[in-house]
């Protein structure tokens, strides 16, 4: 909450906002934007269970209570790092003469923002934010529609198109490049590498012939291939929908 003091400057004496200090003690003060940031930034390197008041507080050095001073509480906390994830990205311009190769770069450009960030997309879901649309989001939003559009796409299958194509990135990091990035307690690296991965092949003889021969015939493939592969799959089936 801001005070007011009077201005000696003005001629009729009227009160002005006291502004918070941006720094003390030569350290910068929080604000709530920061608060937020510093609260995606905490999620980069914990789990989205670790994430509490208190335990943002020690991170920043300050005590729990001064946290209050800009979010009202955890779900406030997420709301507000929430929005600043949606703020950050600055997507790269889309091309409908080119639509193939932009949509990809486009989308290649949104997996490795959700990488960036681990756990948030699937952290919001579950406590329910739903408030935290932040604007910049909503604009890219209506930008990739209007750009499916303009490929050919009639307005339904542009939004479809869209959500789909959000939907399959943000699958993709959570499902598949969350565990590489950062494999959880008792997951063997290794066997993240292999091709199918062990859980898979586990048992797989004659009633399980094509996993079998999976295990024995195909070669371990990098994330980034298997993303390549998916954006494939999107693409060739927006294709048939007469685009370009």
């Amino acid at each position: 909450m801001c005070s007011e003091t009077l201005d000696p400057e003005s001629p009729t004496g009227a009160a002005r906002p006291r502004r918070r200090p941006t720094h003390r003690k030569g350290r910068a003060t929080l604000t709530r934007e920061g608060v937020g940031e510093a609260a995606l930034e905490f999620l980069g390197g914990h789990g989205a269970a670790e994430l509490t008041m208190r335990s943002l507080a020690n991170e920043l050095g300050v005590s729990p209570r001064a946290l209050y001073n800009y979010v009202e509480d955890r779900r406030d906390l997420i709301t507000v790092a929430a929005e600043v994830f949606e703020a950050r990205w600055q997507p790269p311009e889309l091309d409908a003469g080119r639509w193939r190769d932009s949509l990809r770069a486009y989308l290649r450009d949104l997996r490795a923002h959700y990488r960036r960030h681990p756990g948030m997309t699937t952290l919001a879901l579950s406590e329910n934010i739903t408030a935290a649309r932040h604007p910049a989001m909503l604009r890219n939003i209506d930008g990739l529609i209007g750009f499916f559009t303009e490929t050919g796409l009639s307005l339904r299958d542009a939004y479809l198109a869209c959500m789909e194509a959000i939907r399959l990135v943000v699958g993709f990091v959570e499902l598949q490049d969350r565990a590489y990035d950062r494999p959880p307690p008792g997951l063997d690296r290794a066997d993240l590498e292999q091709f199918p991965p062990p859980w898979l092949r586990s048992g797989s003889g004659d009633e399980l012939p094509y996993l079998r021969r999976a295990g024995e015939e195909l070669a371990a493939e990098s994330s980034d291939a298997l993303f390549e592969f998916a954006l494939d799959v999107l693409l060739d089936g927006l294709a048939r929908r007469a685009i370009g």
